[in-house]
């Protein structure tokens, strides 16, 4: 099931507290603008409603806002989810900001991370499965082993990176046993996003 997608009203107030909690300052109409592409007048309009309404105060008169009751909270990475990566046949995802997530820096370090949301089954061998939470470290390089947001002829895929050193060739593994469904793709060339360092999924009920 494809996730609600936030108000611009919404997106506004998770980008004032995830950028306040993160620079300890609080955010200009200029960075909201940049972060989330929403239009300056948008931007000017919302930030000028929440005011009024309680929902933001001003920050000693500068045009600057923050929420009302927001409490500083340390030991978080407040990361983007940037939309949506094929696990099966990789596909084309133009990346999209849905919504800010926080997570310990205990488990996910101090690095430059993002999430995705995955799409197919062809890594539930590594626990993704569809509709779970990638939370994925930028950089460019990775070893055999790692689970990799690999981009190969246009097209992202999570898929765990292996090497055919005699042929000189990548080969991004699937993590399911039915190969004939989820087979390997063998590249040439791949340009590596990230690392999957963790992934969020909830815990459905037995009925």
């Amino acid at each position: 099931m494809r996730p609600k997608m936030n108000s611009r009203k919404e997106v506004i107030a998770q980008f004032v507290t995830a950028y306040y909690e993160q620079h300890d300052r609080f955010p200009s109409e200029k960075n909201i603008v940049e972060a989330t592409g929403i239009p300056a007048g948008s931007v000017h309009r919302y930030l000028k409603e929440m005011k009024d309404s309680g929902e933001f105060v001003s920050d000693g008169g500068r045009r600057s806002t923050r929420p009302e009751e927001l409490n500083h909270v340390s030991g978080k990475n407040i990361m983007r989810v940037l939309g949506f990566v094929a696990c099966g046949p990789g596909q084309e995802e133009e990346e999209r900001f849905i919504e800010y997530i926080h997570m310990p820096e205990c488990m996910v370090g101090k690095g430059e991370c993002f999430a995705l949301i995955a799409k197919g089954e062809s890594m539930i061998g590594a626990g993704i499965h569809p509709g779970d939470y990638v939370i994925v470290r930028r950089q460019q390089t990775a070893r055999p082993g790692d689970l990799i947001i690999a981009l190969s002829d246009g097209k992202n895929n999570l898929k765990k990176l292996a090497l055919d050193e005699k042929n000189q060739k990548y080969i991004l593994q699937s993590c399911n046993p039915d190969k004939e469904a989820f087979p390997d793709i063998i590249v040439d060339e791949l340009q590596i996003q990230g690392i999957a360092i963790g992934v969020y999924h909830s815990l459905e009920k037995e009925t």
